[in-house]
């Protein structure tokens, strides 16, 4: 099995309005990224959670969401780390992709794991 099949097999469906027209991105975004950071999603939070070292998380989810936006801003090692996990399980076309519209992709990707992760510490 080739590896694009391995990992287009383990990724977890999301559903999303395929009658609504999209955008390029936004159908990259939708049928490719948000199904890696579902797969991922306790690695993620798990990275994200070791690298803060907070004593207490805020209860505000604007606190909380603050927080997480100003780490992933200005921690350029732990936003590239949790970048590289997600686009490490690109195949081959996707990754071609994405290097051509790599800037626009690493802010929804930053976007994304801004509130998957907010989301996550919140209910925990």
């Amino acid at each position: 099995m080739k590896r694009s099949e391995s990992i287009s097999q383990f990724r977890s469906p999301i559903s999303i309005d395929t009658d609504k027209i999209s955008l390029e991105l936004e159908q990259f975004q939708n049928s490719c990224l948000r199904p890696i950071l579902k797969f991922q999603n306790d690695i993620l939070v798990s990275y994200f959670k070791s690298n803060i070292n907070l004593i207490s998380i805020p209860e505000s989810t604007s606190e909380l969401e603050n927080l997480v936006k100003n780490r992933l801003q200005k921690d350029l090692i732990t936003r590239n780390t949790l970048l590289g996990m997600t686009i490490g399980l690109l195949h081959d076309e996707e990754l071609t992709f994405y290097m051509s519209h790599k800037n626009e992709l690493n802010k929804r990707l930053v976007v994304m794991l801004t509130q998957r992760i907010t989301d996550n510490l919140i209910h925990k």
